[in-house]
């Protein structure tokens, strides 16, 4: 299974001079953890967490309106394909203790591999494997 399988489709993109403030909004209203910073031309510049705005804007008294995109993004966000396998963006995301992956195309973000995407996999699949045993069942109490 390939990424482009379990990704996020269209993540949510800001620009560099986008407020904190608006990041938090746009997370709020979108309910997701992460925003990714982004040019005019839709290449990857950088990732917010919600992590990092506690952080760098919360923990340091400062003005989520004062704040920039790029004065809190992580700016060395680690990205992968969307032909990558599954498992192998899985391992990177444990390595790196990380719950968000931008996913590239011809240099362009085309979405985002988060923990959440792999935990929704995970849990398609044991519905899965429960219809089967379920399905087996029956099929066995119909043969006795």
């Amino acid at each position: 299974m390939k990424v482009s399988e379990v990704m996020t489709q269209n993540p949510i993109r800001v620009s560099r001079k986008t407020s904190a403030a608006e990041v938090a909004r746009l997370m709020e209203r979108e309910n997701v953890g992460s925003v990714l910073v982004v040019t005019e031309n839709d290449e990857l510049l950088g990732i917010i967490t919600e992590r990092m705005l506690v952080l760098e804007v919360v923990a340091r008294d400062r003005l989520p309106s004062d704040v920039k995109a790029e004065e809190i993004m992580w700016e060395s966000a680690i990205s992968v394909p969307p032909e990558m396998d599954i498992n192998k963006a899985a391992v990177l995301l444990e390595e790196l203790e990380i719950r968000y992956l931008p996913v590239i195309e011809k240099g362009k973000v085309v979405g985002i591999l988060s923990v959440s995407d792999l935990a929704g996999l995970l849990s398609n699949l044991v519905d899965c494997v429960f219809a089967e045993l379920k399905y087996r069942r029956k099929k066995r109490l119909d043969r006795d």
